[in-house]
C-alpha cells in the first residue's frame, strides 16, 4: 500500500484574496447593473421618436421623460428604466384614432422598448460576466 504525503502552502493567501472578492462582488454588480442600465436608457432613447405630444407641447417630449431607478431587495438589486410621459405607452404599442366617438384608424406602435430589450438580451449576459472576471483578475484568482 502507497502512502502519500504533500504540503499545501499558501492557503491563507488564496482565503484572503476569496474572502476580499466576495465582499466586493456584490457592490461591483450592483454599479455595473446601473451602467448596463444607462446604456439600455441611451439606447431606447435614439429610437424613440421626439414628436410633441398630441396637444402640441413641446416641453413633454418623450425622450428628455426617461429615467433609471435602481433598488436593492436583499442581495438581489433590480435597475428599472422608465419613461414618464403621459403618453409613452401609446406610442411604444400602437393605439385606435378615434373621431367623434369613432374609431377611425389604427396608428402601429414604435416598440423602442421591446426592440432595445431584444438588442440587449445577448449584451447583459457578457457585459456582467466581464464584470466578474474583472472582480477576479483584480485578486489573482
Amino acid at each position: 500500500m502507497a502512502t502519500f504525503e504533500f504540503n499545501m502552502e499558501g492557503m491563507e493567501e488564496l482565503e484572503r484574496d476569496l474572502r476580499e472578492a466576495i465582499e466586493e462582488y456584490p457592490e461591483d454588480m450592483r454599479k455595473g447593473l446601473r451602467t448596463i442600465a444607462k446604456d439600455f436608457k441611451e439606447s431606447v432613447k435614439d429610437k424613440t421618436p421626439d414628436g410633441k405630444n398630441h396637444r402640441g407641447d413641446a416641453s413633454t417630449k418623450m425622450r428628455k421623460k426617461f429615467g433609471i431607478r435602481t433598488r436593492k431587495e436583499g442581495e438581489t438589486s433590480i435597475a428599472l428604466i422608465y419613461n414618464s410621459s403621459p403618453h409613452f405607452h401609446l406610442v411604444e404599442k400602437g393605439h385606435n384614432v378615434v373621431r367623434g366617438g369613432r374609431v377611425v384608424g389604427f396608428v402601429p406602435g414604435k416598440h423602442m422598448m421591446e426592440k432595445t430589450r431584444n438588442e440587449f438580451q445577448d449584451i447583459i449576459p457578457d457585459r456582467f460576466e466581464t464584470l466578474c472576471n474583472q472582480v477576479l483578475r483584480r485578486h489573482d484568482l
